[in-house]
């Protein structure tokens, strides 16, 4: 990686061996790497793959892979994270959104198309939540919170350079501490630490190394904080509204037992992911 007159294609290649064995995707993560530090998208990497890499740029690549062998995170190096077809600022302050969060997304989009909702984003961390439905849904206003204020500094920086200030309010906010209690939301969505601790050694070495702890982490069973949550969450929902939880297999049909003691009167479904794991529990 560090020699002298290697083309684009060739850097590419020399990154893909030398995360083999240290990343479960080498040749896809060397792409990406050589994309974000040579300032060039996917099909121009092919275009240009003859052309000779510069060695400030290769220095820069070479590193970038040393951060991944050790690792890091892709998502983190490069800053970047694509999320709903947004591409999302992301670094340590945030954990990575996930894909199956974006189905949590699909779901509160198909429920609310083409109506003025208004949304609660609870544990909003990079912002991905609110801003994927601030894009889908034109016609919502979104409040979203986070109890870190370094977490929602990065929703700020993405909710400003995606153009959805006019409808994403951005509070710091333990769960429901700085909402007006006259407030009433039509969905309330929440994608808050849902990992229990007996479970910490399932969670890939990558993500319990660098990923914020306090955004994984929900107590012994991954439902300390949505336990905090769910008694205070119906005096927040409007007549006819929704809430929708994100959370692990492990402890979906838990966590659908404690939404049923706070809603009594509802419907609660556990939905499974396109993989067939149950991932989100649904109160309707």
């Amino acid at each position: 990686m560090t020699a002298s007159d290697l083309s684009i294609a060739a850097a590419i290649e020399a990154g893909r061996v030398e995360l083999t064995g240290r990343s479960p995707t080498p040749a896809l993560d060397a792409r990406v790497l050589a994309a974000s530090a040579l300032e060039l998208d996917a099909s121009a990497l092919i275009a240009y793959g003859e052309n000779i890499v510069d060695r400030a740029t290769l220095r820069r690549l070479a590193t970038m892979v040393a951060r991944r062998k050790a690792g890091e995170p892709v998502a983190y190096i490069v800053g970047v994270k694509e999320f709903c077809g947004l591409r999302l600022i992301v670094d340590r302050r945030v954990l990575i959104p996930r894909p199956e969060t974006e189905e949590l997304v699909a779901r509160v989009v198909r429920d609310h198309r083409g109506v003025k909702a208004s949304i609660l984003d609870l544990g909003t961390g990079a912002g991905a939540i609110a801003c994927a439905l601030a894009d889908a849904l034109p016609d919502a206003q979104i409040v979203a919170t986070d109890v870190d204020r370094d977490a929602l500094d990065v929703a700020i920086a993405n909710v400003d350079s995606l153009g959805f200030a006019d409808q994403v309010t951005l509070l710091v906010s333990d769960l429901f501490d700085a909402i007006d209690k006259s407030s009433r939301f039509d969905a309330i969505v929440a994608n808050l630490p849902y990992v229990g601790q007996s479970d910490g050694e399932l969670v890939e070495p990558g993500v319990r190394e660098f990923e914020p702890p306090q955004a994984l982490f929900g107590g012994g069973d991954g439902l300390e904080v949505y336990r905090r949550m769910l008694p205070a969450t119906p005096r927040f929902l409007a007549e006819g509204g929704a809430v929708y939880m994100e959370c692990g297999p492990r402890n979906a049909l838990d966590l659908a037992g404690l939404a049923k003691r706070a809603f009594p009167a509802k419907d609660v479904e556990v939905v499974s992911d396109l993989a067939g794991l149950e991932r989100m529990v649904v109160v309707a």
